[in-house]
């Protein structure tokens, strides 16, 4: 009976690196309005035509695809783990429940640090209920899968259940008050009681969202794992060619129809707001589509593409970015941060979109870089070695295999 141990290189799949890799590229895009300060600025500044075409381009593209292409692979890692434990006769659960606690660990350490915006503790919080999917079906997987990912974020679109929620923790008027103060914080030269108030805003930002989000993300974890049980991505993909075309065509379609819905209601041609509380659950339940959508669509894409030779070392050139996740999502922090904090360069609500998605894809390019040299010598990423460490309790060979044969020569 084999222990379980850590995926080695070679037993990786190169298309969910280069998904992954792309997905953090996304993720990064998206998650600059928040490092910038924007947010609190109610969008500004907003300098003109190229600031106006990259907020449209983010918008289409970008926002949120990243992270529900994540919140797939995610579910997807939880299955091989189950697959792969139960070919080796071993128990999964406690080294599952180490990662978890790991994993909550880490993005708490993030949120002091570094960022108040981690999801790596909220994936974790929201991993514990795929315990309660292990013996279900397929089928109830997808169907409960869906219904977490679409009722409690309906649900929450109710104007009185939004201020309900939200006065378990504070009045509403208060929300905006702690936003204005954290932009202030931002500014701030001194990283002294930074832990602090990252936490606190971070716990505060939850409060908005704690109705629906945790149910939300684990929706797309179900979904993610019936990839995974299915073993569509087995040989990257390429015996199960069909599937993707599928996601690659329909979804595509799809997200395009939905796409032009809603370009025409951001114009004001198409008004929801008019129908109350019916135009809400109208607007939210197309959005949710448009996002699983285009989500699938991107990964149909991606698949197919690298069946292709030149495609795939052209995509390849993400994947090393992709097998260091945690170190990859964490420097992007510590990067962003340091150009928009007042204890860096200080450049807080003083850059509009366009700026904002350039320095995203240069930070990007300089880790995809930095990734490549490391794993030349390295078998993994720094903080996805502490994180096998804490899960497998022991710590595993850091030099890789060609790193050694070339220092052996």
């Amino acid at each position: 009976m084999t222990a379980l141990a850590p995926v080695a290189p070679r037993e990786r799949l190169a298309s969910l690196d280069v998904l992954r890799g792309f997905a953090l590229c996304g993720v990064l895009i998206g998650n600059m309005v928040l490092y910038s300060g924007r947010w609190a600025l109610h969008g500004e500044p907003h300098g003109g035509t190229l600031d106006e075409i990259a907020e449209w381009f983010v918008g289409i593209v970008v926002d949120s695809k990243a992270q529900t292409l994540l919140t797939f692979l995610f579910g997807f890692g939880f299955a091989i783990q189950l697959l792969r434990a139960d070919a080796r006769g071993e128990p999964v659960l406690p080294v599952y429940l180490r990662r978890l606690l790991a994993l909550l660990v880490l993005g708490w350490l993030h949120v002091l640090v570094l960022w108040w915006g981690d999801v790596t503790w909220t994936y974790a919080v929201s991993g514990f209920g795929l315990l309660a999917f292990v013996h279900a079906s397929n089928r109830t997987r997808v169907v409960l899968g869906l219904a977490l990912t679409f009722v409690p974020f309906l649900v929450a679109t109710i104007p009185e259940v939004q201020e309900a929620s939200l006065r378990v923790f504070m009045e509403p008027r208060e929300w905006g008050a702690h936003t204005q103060h954290y932009l202030e914080v931002m500014r701030q030269p001194s990283r002294s009681g930074l832990a602090w108030e990252s936490a606190t805003y971070a716990l505060v930002w939850c409060s908005q969202i704690y109705v629906w989000y945790f149910l939300w993300t684990l929706g797309r974890f179900l979904l993610g794992y019936v990839a995974g049980a299915r073993r569509w991505f087995e040989r990257d993909g390429a015996e199960h060619l069909g599937v993707f075309r599928r996601f690659a065509l329909w979804g595509g379609l799809i997200a395009v129809v939905l796409i032009a819905v809603r370009v025409l209601a951001r114009l004001g041609i198409l008004r929801f707001d008019t129908l109350g509380v019916a135009g809400r659950l109208l607007g939210g339940t197309l959005y949710q589509i448009t996002l699983l959508a285009q989500t699938i669509a991107y990964v149909g894409i991606v698949v197919l593409l690298m069946q292709r030779p030149l495609w795939r070392r052209v995509l390849g050139v993400l994947a090393p970015a992709g097998r260091m996740p945690l170190t990859t999502y964490f420097s992007q922090s510590l990067a962003a941060t340091f150009v928009f904090y007042g204890w860096g360069l200080g450049w807080v609500g003083e850059v509009g979109p366009a700026g904002c998605l350039g320095l995203a894809l240069a930070i990007f390019s300089v880790q995809v870089a930095i990734a490549h040299v490391w794993l030349r010598f390295f078998r993994f990423g720094p903080l996805e070695w502490v994180w096998r460490a804490a899960v497998y309790w022991k710590l595993p060979a850091m030099r890789s295999r060609a790193s050694i044969d070339v220092t052996n020569r």
